[in-house]
């Protein structure tokens, strides 16, 4: 391990590259979409049974209070609405637009093209390696 590195900054680093790599493509698209909204309007899009604010929390590792500020901001540009639940009036399940629906495809594009981005010239075996370490490094700091 080289002297000054750092566990915490590099995965900051990269976290921080990759972020600003997918809000770049996703700029391109109408309708001022960030990144973290465009993976929210694919989480939802790509379940097949209700989603829920607690599911999106847990899906983007993300605090209650950011996931209701995202939330509000995403229904207010008209991205998504929260719709009650019959049997739970407390519950809000979260409907995307036609808006979202309409962009979609061109989201999921984006997260592949990134993704595809980050494993260029790694093997199968580097990439095992990596979501193994990586998982160990998370649970460490749970």
């Amino acid at each position: 391990m080289e002297k000054n590195m750092r566990i915490g900054l590099v995965v900051r680093i990269l976290a921080n590259q990759i972020g600003r790599e997918f809000d770049y493509q996703i700029s391109k698209l109408p309708g001022d979409i960030t990144g973290l909204q465009g993976r929210v309007i694919s989480f939802v899009m790509d379940k097949s049974e209700d989603v829920f604010q607690r599911d999106i929390e847990k899906e983007l590792d993300i605090r209650r209070s950011t996931a209701t500020a995202l939330l509000q901001l995403m229904e207010k540009k008209g991205l998504l609405t929260r719709e009650a639940v019959s049997d739970d009036a407390r519950l809000k399940k979260i409907v995307l637009t036609e808006k979202s629906l309409g962009i979609h495809n061109q989201i999921k594009n984006f997260l592949d093209q990134v993704e595809r981005q980050l494993i260029k010239g790694l093997t199968d075996d580097e990439i095992n390696t990596f979501f193994s370490v990586m998982k160990k490094i998370s649970n460490n700091i749970k």
